[in-house]
């Protein structure tokens, strides 16, 4: 019977087979008169709309989560030795943009739809930086500071080239390179391929014979229409069922050994490498050919098993990256092809690891077979699907092999993003010889570092095991490091359970002065039992339950008492004392000791924050260890008395004047929260003028110029969901666990007044043009002692729809814990003398900061970052920093809120290690 071959069983064929298969098809066709030109992908109409490809699309719609985030940038960095002719290069990168149209491609949304648009003129990002002129031992050191800076810098999906090039100078004959791109724009073949035509036209240009540079037969976009166009949901479907099939039943997350709860959880991630001996390499590529299966096939199996002892778990479940590139077209296209495959295994303790290969073989090869799905329509189509959580990727050649320039020793040099997505993920490189190696990345919130090293010295011995005998059963391989993660999590348990019962020492009140002392700490601090000998800080007590404190006692004993006594007086019995003899023991000025530490050391002085007082750097003094000498800067007119400074310049000398009498001389280390990290700034330039040194400038997420912008309504309200999602919702279920129907109660609030939201009438909603917002929201973060919010014009935006999206933006923006950040909305309903002379320095405060502007400093600014954001806003990777400071900006991301992190321990760790390597210097 004839076979009757159409263009759709053509196309379905073609996109199901493995490139040899499709070489015999295509044998197949030619003998029955058929010309499979026809059904190659054609280049696009140019008047049509270009949609994102599906895994455009993926990137695209997660990127609007954290849309001011550089995780999803794709940074390389390179060592070059031998005469690199610098204007060839710059030419060469120039065409390479010129010649990819996904380097010049913008993402925006059209009439509902998204769209990409190829940019016509662009103007390319390509530097060369000369830094010959320092001494030896900085160069490479600047160069690895400015580039790792640059690496980290967010792309602007709607408006920028996809690609930047700077080349440092680090001598006559030495360079480091730095290439980034964003995950929009390539996948890790394209790299590979965008490093080749980059050595070929560097080649060419160099000889001036560009006549062997083909034009690329079609362009991404090309791709992108095609792909839409094509593939249906009856092409789609055998994939689906067969997705389906394989998923069903899968646990949606595994029990990973992670030390605090994962709403805790942050991008930042930490990253411990590791290498095989050759003999070992050399070993495991003898098992694999034995075993009929591909590196990357062993270390699913290895890595999965990994999982399997150190979670208990039997079904186990991990995500990997595949090409997807099965038409001879787009093979060496540069572009994002990639598409998320999940990869399942079933353990039982009687399988050998020889039976295990073998099940990750023909799960691998399926998963190839059908490996066209778009993750998020598979997601889309199942009720519930394993969490796409680790990662593993195989390479199998080191990046610098792929650039081949002429006369030139090309090394690859680490650049670190220090940003994940995965909570795990493991990245292998096996060249096929020589030594395997790789790295383990992690969420730096979930997993100690001890663990994962654990996990690298279990990877080494399991290895080293099963190459010497693949029949092993399992549950007879001996692994060197126990990881138990329900001990984990019982560790989690007992240790908060310790925390909520602790035992103190309680010792009854005698005098009047502490029972009442004691009364008003009950009541505040929600605590029926309190002893004389209690600590404030131990049960809970915070600057703002401060501030009701002393606001009850000024009431109690018509005493009004600075909120640093607690740092010398932080019990019943102490505190009792002060109030006692206050006339005599009470000081008003701005130099508060937190921590006397070690006379020897240098001192760290922190300038108050938005609260103007200095409590919330206990924690901070604490962690860094009691040798460490912290003082605080607390703002005048807290007593309602002396005078305030009325410029940022005179609030700076005023602090100046006060630290030298503790410290004469420098070199001097500041720090500040907030809008404190403004006077600290002005503080070290008045320093610096007086020609004293200033070794350490930290600001604790303070926000600079061009910090943080609005983003547009559809990003803004993902963005805003996302939040809701991650920081109020656990919250909310935390507190209301016990009592479910007050969580009731408030979901109804919310979804009532969402609701009210949507309902309100078009003709209602005012517009406000993107320069005004901008300069609103501008003011509203750069000055955290202004209100936070304004009337709902502010969110408006020109279609109805966007209206009702940003106006339910601004709601969960209003009741996240940004709004409340300041006296006048932390103390709204208190009417003290303490509160009043808080909202009065606010009040004042917010005019002095609209007056100062910060000047570029001569100097390095070390931020730290906090990791939760501003819902529905795009903040700055270095908070607007780096057009300040003249010596570059270091940025460590800390896990927490605005205020949360000064309690992170990881906070302080990181500033140890500047005090040190500062004091060092």
């Amino acid at each position: 019977m004839a076979t009757f071959i159409t263009e759709r069983n053509i196309f379905q064929s073609l996109v199901e087979l493995s490139t040899e298969q499709r070489q015999l098809l295509e044998l197949l066709l030619k003998k029955q008169g058929e010309d499979l030109a026809q059904f190659a992908i054609p280049k696009r109409m140019g008047s049509e709309l270009i949609p994102l490809s599906y895994s455009q699309e993926r990137i695209w719609t997660i990127a609007q989560f954290s849309p001011d985030t550089f995780v999803d940038n794709v940074p390389v960095a390179f060592q070059i030795s031998g005469n690199l002719n610098l204007q060839v290069f710059e030419k060469s990168v120039h065409l390479l943009i010129e010649r990819n149209e996904i380097f010049r491609t913008t993402c925006t949304v059209r009439d509902r739809q998204l769209v990409q648009t190829v940019m016509t003129t662009f103007k390319p990002w390509v530097e060369i930086i000369d830094l010959s002129h320092f001494s030896q031992e900085e160069r490479l050191e600047r160069a690895t500071s400015q580039a790792e800076a640059i690496a980290r810098q967010p792309f602007d999906l709607s408006q920028d080239v996809l690609f930047r090039a700077i080349v440092f100078c680090l001598g006559e004959q030495e360079f480091l390179a730095l290439l980034v791109t964003h995950q929009f724009a390539t996948d890790g073949l394209s790299f590979r391929f965008l490093l080749q035509e980059l050595a070929t036209l560097y080649k060419a240009i160099l000889v001036g014979d560009r006549s062997s540079l083909l034009e690329p037969n079609i362009q991404y976009p090309d791709f992108a229409v095609w792909q839409r166009q094509w593939f249906s949901d009856a092409i789609f479907e055998p994939q689906t069922t067969y997705w389906k099939q394989q998923l069903s039943g899968a646990p949606t997350q595994l029990k990973l050994p992670i030390y605090q709860s994962r709403q805790f959880a942050t991008l930042d991630a930490g990253c411990e490498k590791f290498e095989f001996s050759s003999t070992l390499s050399d070993k495991l590529r003898e098992l694999c050919r034995q075993q009929g299966v591909t590196s990357f096939m062993a270390f699913v199996a290895l890595f999965q098993l990994i999982l399997h002892r150190c979670t208990l778990e039997n079904d186990i479940s991990i995500g990997t990256l595949m090409s997807n590139r099965n038409r001879r077209e787009v093979e060496k296209l540069v572009g994002n092809f990639s598409n998320n495959l999940l990869l399942r295994t079933n353990f039982s303790s009687d399988l050998s690891f020889s039976e295990v290969l073998t099940k990750v073989r023909e799960t691998t090869l399926d998963a190839y077979s059908y490996q066209d799905l778009p993750f998020q329509r598979l997601s889309a189509s199942l009720a519930s699907i394993p969490q796409f959580q680790i990662l593993l990727l195989l390479r199998d050649s080191t990046t610098a092999q792929n650039l081949d320039l002429p006369d030139l020793q090309v090394r690859d040099f680490p650049v670190e993003l220090g940003l994940t997505r995965m909570e795990l993920s493991l990245d292998i490189t096996d060249s096929g010889k020589d030594a395997i190696f790789g790295k383990l990345e992690y969420k730096s919130a979930l997993f100690e570092t001890s663990t994962i090293k654990q996990i690298i010295q279990n990877l080494q011995a399991l290895l080293e095991s099963v190459t010497e005998n693949q029949e092993l059963k399992i549950a007879d391989i001996v692994l060197p490091e126990t990881i138990d993660c329900t001990q984990f999590h019982e560790n989690l348990k007992d240790e908060l359970a310790a925390t909520q019962n602790s035992n103190r020492q309680f010792v009854a009140p005698t005098t009047e002065i502490e029972k009442k002392l004691i009364a008003v700490w009950s009541e505040i601090l929600n605590h029926p039992q309190i002893g004389i000998y209690d600590n404030f800080f131990e049960l809970g007590g915070h600057s703002l339950l401060a501030v009701k404190l002393f606001a009850e006692m000024e009431k109690q004993f018509g005493k009004n008492l600075p909120l640093s006594v607690l740092f010398q007086a932080p019990t019943i019995c102490q505190l009792a004392d002060v109030v006692q003899r206050a006339e005599e023991t009470v000081s008003w000025s701005p130099l508060v000791t937190i921590q006397a530490g070690d006379f020897k050391k240098l001192p760290l002085f922190c300038v108050h924050g938005a609260g103007f007082n200095v409590l919330i750097y206990r924690d901070v003094a604490r962690n860094l260890g009691a040798d460490q000498p912290v003082y605080g800067l607390q703002a005048r007119g807290l007593d309602g008395n002396r005078p305030v400074h009325l410029s940022f310049e005179s609030i700076a000398a005023d602090y100046i004047r006060e630290i030298q009498t503790v410290q004469p001389e420098g070199p001097y280390m500041l720090g500040g929260l907030s809008n404190g990290g403004n006077i600290a700034l002005e503080m070290a330039q008045q320093l610096r003028q007086q020609g004293q040194e200033v070794i350490l400038l930290a600001l604790f997420d303070t926000y600079g110029p061009d910090a943080i912008t609005l983003l547009p309504p559809l990003p803004r309200f993902l963005s805003s969901v996302d939040y809701l999602r991650q920081h109020m919702l656990p919250a909310y279920l935390l507190k209301t666990r016990s009592q479910p129907k007050i969580l009731l109660s408030e979901l109804q609030t919310v979804l009532g007044a969402v609701g009210k939201v949507l309902l309100q009438s078009k003709a209602r909603a005012e517009t406000l043009d993107r320069e005004k917002k901008l300069a609103f929201f501008s003011e509203v973060h750069m000055q955290k002692s202004d209100p936070i919010f304004s009337d709902p014009g502010h969110f408006s935006a020109p279609s109805f729809l966007e209206q009702k999206l940003a106006q339910i933006s601004k709601y969960i923006l209003q009741r996240s814990s940004w709004a409340f950040l300041t006296p006048s909305t932390q103390l709204e309903e208190m009417d003290d003398v303490i509160s009043t002379n808080l909202r009065s320095l606010e009040e004042i405060y917010s005019k002095v900061q609209k007056t100062y502007n910060a000047q570029p400093y001569a100097g390095k600014i070390t931020v730290f970052k906090a990791g939760e954001t501003p819902p529905g806003h795009r903040v700055d990777a270095r908070l607007g920093w780096s057009s300040i400071a003249r010596d570059g900006v270091e940025v460590f991301n800390i896990p927490g809120n605005h205020t949360s992190i000064m309690a992170s321990k990881l906070l302080a760790e990181k500033l140890k290690i500047c005090i040190e390597k500062a004091v060092g210097n």
